[in-house]
């Protein structure tokens, strides 16, 4: 009989039905089960419903379909707070509904998050070849994680429920970096976080929609995470999230004229940053 945690995992999910049933297998699938699953839908699909009432019937847990729909969804932020709101457990695990755990990874988390710890953190893997995740190592600041994110992401981390809601979980105004922003204040306010450093997490890509794709919501985002921890950043990270700005406005910035102006920054940007080297 499997082992069962104290831990709710949260999956957010936005139309992507042909994913969803991986990840939540992925989740049934742990060597340490879960206390509890709820996907949080912020469309209110009912072929989400569906899916999820089927694979609930295959849990030995309870597994819930969340309509986390209606005004103020449409971050992933948003929906990943409806959902752990309803969690009971000590401890909390988000995973996106189109990337997979590997059965360990719950158990090896667990096991690890040891006392003055507030978060355990995996490292994980692109499921093809070219895609490179950073894998984060241990005694890291919230000045070292505020510009390029060096590995703390939405699906590789088990987290004290106590520490989340303290911080107000996700923000929901960040259309990107909503995960990361979430440790950077933890570790501002003196958290620790204790490191597996195993791959643990299969991130799955594709061209179905993701919040690395080009869009204005995209752009918006990166300016709002640079106006919330301008306190934080270098001048280095100034430039590296200006050259992720510039990536944005290069294809989505109205008229050939602008479009042109951000290629030359982002080129400009790229060679700086590549000159000074790593912080």
């Amino acid at each position: 009989m499997t082992e069962r945690s104290d831990v709710t995992v949260v999956i957010p999910t936005h139309r992507r039905n042909d994913f969803l049933p991986e990840a939540i297998a992925s989740v049934l699938a742990q060597e340490l089960a879960p206390a509890a699953l709820v996907v949080s839908d912020d469309v209110g699909d009912p072929a989400t419903r569906e899916i999820v009432q089927d694979w609930a019937g295959r849990a030995s847990f309870p597994v819930r379909y969340l309509d986390s729909s209606g005004p103020g969804a449409g971050t992933a932020g948003a929906s990943r707070n409806a959902g752990a709101a309803l969690a009971t457990t000590s401890l909390l695990a988000f995973l996106d509904d189109d990337d997979v755990w590997h059965p360990t990874f719950l158990a090896r988390l667990v096991a690890a998050l040891h006392d003055d710890a507030g978060f355990a953190v995996a490292w994980g893997a692109a499921d093809v070849p070219g895609y490179q995740f950073p894998r984060a190592r241990a005694g890291l600041t919230a000045r070292d994680a505020v510009g390029r994110n060096p590995g703390f992401g939405g699906c590789n981390v088990v987290v004290r429920t106590g520490l989340f809601r303290s911080l107000g979980g996700f923000d929901p105004q960040l259309t990107v970096s909503n995960d990361k922003d979430l440790y950077v204040r933890a570790l501002a306010i003196g958290e620790r976080y204790a490191l597996v450093p195993e791959v643990l997490v299969t991130y799955r890509m594709h061209g179905s929609g993701q919040l690395t794709d080009k869009t204005p919501q995209r752009a918006e985002g990166i300016r709002r995470y640079m106006t919330k921890h301008e306190a934080l950043l270098s001048a280095r990270d100034r430039r590296y999230l200006r050259a992720q700005l510039a990536s944005v406005l290069r294809v989505t910035a109205r008229g050939p004229v602008r479009r042109w102006w951000h290629t030359g920054e982002l080129a400009a940007l790229r060679l700086v940053l590549a000159v000074r080297g790593p912080r």
